[in-house]
C-alpha cells in the first residue's frame, strides 16, 4: 500500500509539472484585424473582425493620448509654462521697492542646496519674464503671468528659485514675502498636457539662508530671516529638531521655524527695524522640462475573456489615424506581442 501511494505521488507530481510545464509554452499570438474600408465619416461606427484569440488585447485609436507610437514616450520638448502668486507685506511703501527685492532665478546646474552650491551655480535672473508681480503692500496673493521657460527645456534639469535680498533701513522693516500655488506644466504640439509642479508636496521646497540667518525672537513668535521651509539636509518627513507648543509637535528647519505643508510659503524678516543685510532663496526640487506622459490604449480582452471577434469604434473629430492593435500571450515568466496596424480616415 505505502509502494502505491509513493508511485502515485510521483505520477502526480509529474502530471503537475508537465502541466506548468505546458502552460509555460507560449509564442507570439496568431492574430489578425481587418475592417469593411478605410475610410469613415465622423460619428460612424467602425467595426474590427478579429482573427486569433490573444491573452491580453490592447487597442490604440491612433487619438491624442492613445498613440502606439507613442506608449513608451516618457519625455519630450514642449511648451514649459510656469505660474505662482506672490504678496509683498510690509516694508517702504511702493514705488520704493528697490530696497527688497525678489527675483526669480533659474539654474541648470546647480549640484546642492547649500550655500557653497548655490554660490557656485550658475543662475539666469527671469524676473522680467513676469510683468504681474505685486506693487502694493498687502495680504491678497498676486498671480504671475504663464511665464514661458521653455528655452531651458534643452537642459537635463532645472532648479526654479526665489531670491529674497533685505536692506538695512532705519524707518522700515524688511520685506515680507509669500509665494503660493506654483504650477508648472509641459504642452506637446499635440495638447498633451504633463503638469510637472502641480501641488505644494510634489514641488519638493527647500531655503537657504546666505546672508544674516539667525533668527529673531522665539520658536513660538514671528521674525525669521528664512523661508519657513525644509533647508539643507532637514525636510518635515526627517528633520532633527522638534519644539512644544500648544497644537502639539511641530516639524522645524535649521532657523527653527516651523515648516510649511502646504502654501502659501513665507519669508517672515520679522518686524523690527535696521535689521542687517539679508540674502535668502526659496528653491525647487530638480525638474525635467521634457517630461510628459506616455499614451495609454484601452484593454478590450483579457485572460478571463475567452474570445473576441469584434470590437466596435466611433470618433468624434475628423483626421487620419493609425490604429494599432496590440495583441498578447502571456505566462508567468514571458510575454510574446503582435502588433498589427492601419490607417484609417475619418471625413467630416
Amino acid at each position: 500500500m505505502k509502494n502505491y501511494l509513493y508511485i502515485l505521488m510521483i505520477a502526480t507530481s509529474i502530471v503537475v509539472t508537465l502541466s506548468s510545464c505546458e502552460r509555460d509554452k507560449i509564442s507570439v499570438p496568431y492574430f489578425s484585424v481587418s475592417i469593411d474600408k478605410n475610410t469613415y465619416k465622423v460619428g460612424d461606427t467602425i467595426k474590427f473582425y478579429f482573427e486569433g484569440q490573444p491573452d491580453v488585447l490592447t487597442f490604440y485609436s491612433g487619438e491624442v493620448g492613445s498613440d502606439y507610437a507613442a506608449k513608451d514616450r516618457f519625455t519630450s520638448p514642449g511648451i514649459s509654462k510656469l505660474s505662482f502668486q506672490t504678496a509683498m507685506q510690509q516694508g517702504p511703501v511702493p514705488p520704493a521697492l528697490s530696497q527688497d527685492a525678489i527675483s526669480l532665478m533659474i539654474s541648470t546646474d546647480l549640484a546642492g542646496y547649500d550655500a557653497e552650491s548655490i554660490n557656485k551655480a550658475t543662475w539666469t535672473n527671469i524676473t522680467s519674464r513676469n510683468t504681474k508681480w505685486p506693487t502694493s503692500l498687502s495680504t491678497t496673493l498676486t498671480s504671475s503671468d504663464a511665464i514661458d521657460i521653455s528655452d531651458f527645456n534643452t537642459a537635463d534639469k532645472i532648479n526654479i528659485a526665489f531670491k529674497v535680498e533685505g536692506k538695512p533701513n532705519a524707518s522700515f522693516a524688511q520685506r515680507k514675502w509669500q509665494v503660493s500655488n506654483l504650477t508648472l506644466n509641459n504642452t506637446l504640439p499635440n495638447g498633451i498636457v504633463t503638469p510637472l509642479f502641480s501641488t505644494f508636496a510634489n514641488t519638493g521646497w527647500v531655503q537657504a539662508s546666505l546672508k544674516n540667518d539667525l533668527n529673531i525672537g522665539t520658536p513660538t513668535t514671528t521674525g525669521y530671516n528664512a523661508w519657513n521651509v525644509g533647508t539643507w539636509n532637514v525636510s518635515a518627513t526627517n528633520n532633527p529638531t522638534i519644539f512644544t507648543t500648544v497644537s502639539g509637535l511641530k516639524a522645524v528647519n535649521s532657523n527653527g521655524i516651523v515648516m510649511a505643508t502646504a502654501y502659501p510659503i513665507t519669508f517672515d524678516p520679522g518686524t523690527t527695524i535696521n535689521n542687517d543685510e539679508n540674502e535668502d532663496w526659496l528653491i525647487t526640487s530638480a525638474i525635467d522640462l521634457k517630461k510628459t506622459k506616455a499614451d495609454v490604449g484601452t484593454v478590450i480582452k483579457n485572460p478571463l475573456i475567452k474570445s473576441l471577434r469584434t470590437y466596435s469604434y466611433i470618433y468624434k473629430k475628423p483626421g487620419t489615424y493609425t490604429v494599432a492593435f496590440d495583441a498578447v500571450n502571456t505566462s508567468l515568466e514571458n510575454s510574446f506581442h503582435s502588433v498589427n496596424r492601419m490607417t484609417i480616415t475619418i471625413a467630416p
